[in-house]
């Protein structure tokens, strides 16, 4: 009977009329899929397509693909029209048009301008061949009508479902037919009106459009471009990213802000107590058309509203409330109708003010035990006005209802004492517990505004439950009893103190009836001789806590009790063997139980305790040597006493004198002396500092005078540490009192001036006593000739001596060597070359120079010149030297008479000394032959003529040459070449 209603239910969907804007040439505008569970594995199958009457024909048949994604199964079934009746009482491929009267759509007139859609349906009965947690159905349609938001591609769409965990499952349908049609720049509401037959919960998004062969899987089509760009869920077609939709209820939001056809595809899941199940899908278009229409308001008046805007009711009691529907436009003509036959089909709902711009509604149902949930009224309202371009606009609205079941309690309960119940509530929320009188106090909870508290009465209890979430509900209130059974009757057993090794008796006291079966069972069995008996003896040797529980053949409760055997384990004396100062005390450091009772005594040698039954006296011991104390603990009914021991060490307390103050030299040495008594006790001596002493660790050491110090001398026991110390300050003046003035250097024959500081200073004596002036002043003055170091020898007032030495490097004296005079000739300069070790040199005068300050000047001066110059040595020593400049008035011109090509005498040319003009020279062969002539006076002859070596032998030559003063200088000569 379920099938023969949910296929009712799918072929009474009431359909809704829709009006497109023109479409290009293409068939497809929408399609989904759905199935129904027939019986075990068979499923009918639905394929809707939603066709443009201007595009190609419907299809013959619609492949459907089967996929199986735990088994890789894939079939695919072929889906024929379906014969039967389709919602509403039209046939297969009927008109969803949304054209008026008086404007047929394509559908009815091919001639039209209003696009028309026909609805489709296909079918097929399937048997599925295995459980699969995630089935899935596919299939696609040639020829997407175009978009603007997407290309055009194939249509494609999927349904999954679980058959494993949910057999008999039929999928979800959508109650509202497309294709919605909306005003651009006018906010838009629209619901699918998704509906489950199987009352699972359903939660709706939008998706992305999909492409793909029929098997699948699809594969998202790529958006095209846009301003702002395309996006899920805010912008899925072009509405400026105002787009939503509400999971709960399916209804999507939106101000379309681009005209023309634009695909949208919405994806419904369906949960069956929090686990999914699969989910359906529809791809429709959403035409955007150029119309100006003002959307109606809805306001709903229910006594109950809840978070959402959703009304709310209880089962078995009357839900009723009002809704109205207004337009501002008073010439609109609305038509309202909603989705209860299949949402909600026991209730009734009835309009007034239809074909006016108000219509008021009225709702009202009782919901049963089985409506708990939410529930969608979605109404649908048609503005059919018709105008222009002569379409009907429809505006969906959804009234979210939520329905509140009983509040119930679990079923009352007994427990056994110290035992817990775990109490549960359904139905309603924000609970509340409390306690009818007579049982134990709400505190026995663990929460008391949960839904499940853990409940710990100690007597039977009555626990109220309230749930304050929805108080106008009769049934919102529950109780529940948890009842606690008595166990069985015993004398509880006191905790026991005792001593290791004896022995206790556990006595329950159980009175046994007749007839009954007793059992019990201590644990743990340490310890005792038997671990289930009613009266065993426990030895223990630690303490140990028993667990004794006792059940009976008449009794399902236990009884339980613990016991503590607490073990007295003696005391632990922490101070070890020790030593204190003669008249010293001392306080033993004892942990131990302090039920005990504590006794000291001494055993050899006197001593006096502050008080000798506490664990820990002040105790003084006597006399000098080794003393041994006991401690005893005492317990009663113990057989054996604790005791300890320690000893204490008594050490003399020592008393040190050691020398007078005093004073000395620095360096100088002193030999102390300490005396310390009693000086038959081996005492531990040190004296501080210790950097100064030869021995620090002796009565008597040696001190070696550094600087003033005050040392101290310890005197200690070695056990106790007892301690006595006298110093004495020794006084100790500087013995690096003097201070001479820097090494210096000086230059032979010069003098140096010596110097010495210093505080106190009474006398002096410089050594060696050679070339100084006065060798016992301060500051005497020497002239060595050679390096040599001066020591002084000084006397404080102190007595103190101290030296101090300069040493005096005598420098290498400066040497320069020049040659007496030169000469030069018109034109001509000479550099100066001094020899010796000097690096810096002043010239004067600076007439005739081309330097002053360097080593080899050059120089040319007009008229004879003695030039003076100072060498300085790296080390500033210094000496002079001179040179006289000769200025010739007349160059000297002069041939050779012999020349050999090849050599050092290799050309034959003008000799001279002095500036000249050239204004020939010319040589001849004996034959008279020109061999070589130059005006170039700087020219000579090679022996060669064009290149060719001349031979030996005598030649000839003439020269004409003038010098600066005028004077002719002719010549005619021979000249031999030789080989």
């Amino acid at each position: 009977m379920k099938n023969q209603h949910i296929l009712f239910v799918l072929l009474a969907i009431v359909l809704m009329s829709t009006k497109p804007q023109k479409a290009v040439a293409s068939h497809a505008a929408g399609a989904e899929i759905i199935y129904e569970f027939i019986a075990d594995s068979t499923y009918r199958v639905f394929f809707k397509f939603y066709r443009d009457c201007r595009g190609a024909a419907q299809p013959g048949n619609v492949p459907l693909c089967m996929t199986d994604s735990c088994n890789s199964f894939q079939q695919t079934v072929t889906m024929l029209p379906w014969t039967g009746v389709l919602p509403g009482g039209g046939v297969n491929g009927s008109p969803v048009s949304a054209g008026c009267s008086a404007f047929p759509t394509t559908c009815q007139d091919p001639s039209s301008t209003l696009p028309g859609y026909q609805e489709w349906w296909y079918s097929a009965i399937i048997q599925l061949p295995s459980r699969c947690t995630k089935w899935r159905f596919s299939g696609s349609i040639f020829a997407r009508n175009p978009s603007m938001n997407v290309p055009q591609t194939d249509l494609y769409v999927e349904t999954t479902f679980n058959n494993t965990q949910f057999q008999g499952n039929s999928s979800p349908f959508f109650s509202v037919k497309p294709i919605p049609y909306v005003c651009i720049n006018t906010p838009y509401s629209y619901n699918n009106g998704a509906i489950d037959p199987n009352g699972d919960s359903l939660v709706s998004d939008v998706i992305n459009p999909m492409l793909g062969p029929g098997c699948g899987p699809g594969v998202n089509i790529t958006f095209l471009g846009g301003t702002p760009g395309y996006s899920i869920p805010s912008n899925p077609f072009q509405t400026n990213n105002s787009f939503s939709i509400n999971g709960a209820t399916g209804q999507m939001n939106f101000t379309a802000t681009l005209q023309g056809a634009h695909a949208l595809t919405t994806r419904v899941r369906e949960y069956r107590n929090g686990t999914l199940i699969g989910y359906i899908m529809r791809d429709v278009q959403v035409q955007v058309l150029n119309c100006s229409t003002t959307p109606p308001i809805m306001t709903i008046n229910a006594t109950n509203m809840g978070p959402g805007g959703r009304v709310e009711g209880c089962i078995n009691q009357n839900l009723n409330f009002t809704y109205r529907i207004t337009s501002s436009d008073t010439a609109s003509i609305l038509i309202a109708e909603d989705n209860k036959n299949f949402s909600i089909p026991a209730a009734t709902t009835s309009y007034t003010g239809q074909l006016s711009d108000t219509i008021n509604g009225s709702f009202s149902w009782t919901p049963g035990p089985t409506d708990v949930g939410s529930k969608n009224l979605i109404v649908t309202v048609k503005d059919s006005t018709c105008k222009p371009p002569g379409i009907m606009l429809y505006y969906s609205y959804t009234i979210p209802i939520y329905i509140w079941g009983a509040t119930k309690a679990v079923i009352d309960t007994n427990i056994c004492p110290n035992e817990t119940a775990y109490l549960n509530v359904s139905g309603g929320g924000n609970y509340v517990w409390s306690v009818l009188p007579g049982g134990s106090p709400i505190t026995s909870l663990s929460c008391t505004n949960c839904p499940n508290p853990v409940a710990t009465p100690a007597v039977s209890t009555t626990y109220t439950v309230t749930s304050t979430i929805n108080p106008f509900c009769l049934n919102n209130k529950d109780t529940v009893v948890v009842g606690v059974l008595q166990g069985i009757a015993f004398n509880p057993i006191a905790d026991i103190t005792t001593c290791p090794g004896n022995t206790v008796k556990l006595n329950l006291g159980l009175a046994p009836l007749p007839g009954v079966i007793y059992s019990t069972k201590w644990s743990p069995a340490t310890y005792l001789d038997n671990d289930t008996f009613n009266t065993p003896a426990s030895t223990p040797k630690t303490t140990v806590t028993y667990t004794v529980t006792i059940s009976s053949s008449i009794n399902k409760c236990k009884s339980k009790d613990t016991v503590k055997v607490d073990v007295l384990n003696g005391f632990t004396l922490l101070t070890n063997d020790t030593a204190v100062c003669e008249g010293a005390s001392f306080t033993p450091n004892i942990t131990g139980d302090s039920r005990y009772i504590y006794t000291w005594s001494a055993a050899n040698g006197a001593g006096q305790f502050s008080d000798p039954n506490i664990m820990n006296p002040v105790i003084t011991p006597a006399p000098l040597g080794k003393n041994t104390y006991y401690i005893k603990a005492s317990y009663p009914g113990c057989t054996k006493d604790s005791i300890a021991e320690v000893d204490v060490e008594v050490e003399p307390n020592p008393f040190v004198v050691v020398n007078d103050d005093a004073e000395m030299c620095q360096n100088d040495t002193m030999k102390l002396t300490g005396n310390i008594t009693p000086a038959n006790f081996k005492f531990d001596l040190t004296w501080t500092p210790g950097a100064s002493l030869d021995n620090n660790k002796i009565a008597s050491p040696i001190f070696k005078a550094q600087q003033t110090t005050m040392l101290t001398l310890t005197a200690r026991s070695p056990l106790a540490n007892c301690t006595s110390s006298d110093s004495v300050l020794l006084t100790v003046f500087p013995g690096d009192f003097v201070t001479a003035k820097g090494d210096t250097a000086i230059c032979p024959g010069n003098t140096a001036t010596l110097s010495v500081s210093g505080n106190g200073l009474k006398s002096f004596k410089w050594m060696p006593d050679v070339r100084i002036n006065n060798s016992l002043v301060a500051n005497p003055i020497v002239n060595p000739t050679s390096t040599q170091r001066y020591t002084v020898y000084a006397v404080d007032v102190n007595g103190c001596y101290d030296t101090a030495s300069v040493k005096v490097v005598v420098h290498p004296a400066a040497r320069l060597f020049l040659p007496d005079s030169v000469r030069i000739y018109p034109g001509e300069s000479y550099q100066i070359d001094p020899q010796g070790n000097c690096s810096y040199f002043a010239w004067f005068p600076p007439l005739g120079l081309n330097k002053a300050d360097v080593s080899n000047p050059k120089v040319k001066p007009e008229v004879n010149t003695k030039y003076l110059v100072t060498g300085t040595t790296e080390n500033g020593c210094s000496t002079s030297d001179s040179i006289t400049v000769f200025v010739s008035p007349e160059s000297i011109l002069d041939l050779p008479n012999a020349f050999s090509p090849g050599t050092n005498n290799g050309t034959f040319k003008v000799l001279r000394r002095g500036d000249a003009t050239l204004k020939s020279f010319t040589i001849y062969n004996r034959w008279g032959q020109k061999v070589f002539e130059t005006t170039d006076i700087n020219k000579g002859w090679d022996g060669t003529m064009n290149g060719e070596a001349q031979p030996l032998g005598v030649y000839v030559y003439t020269i004409d040459a003038v010098t600066p003063t005028g004077r002719r200088f002719t010549k005619q000569g021979n000249v031999t070449l030789v080989r």
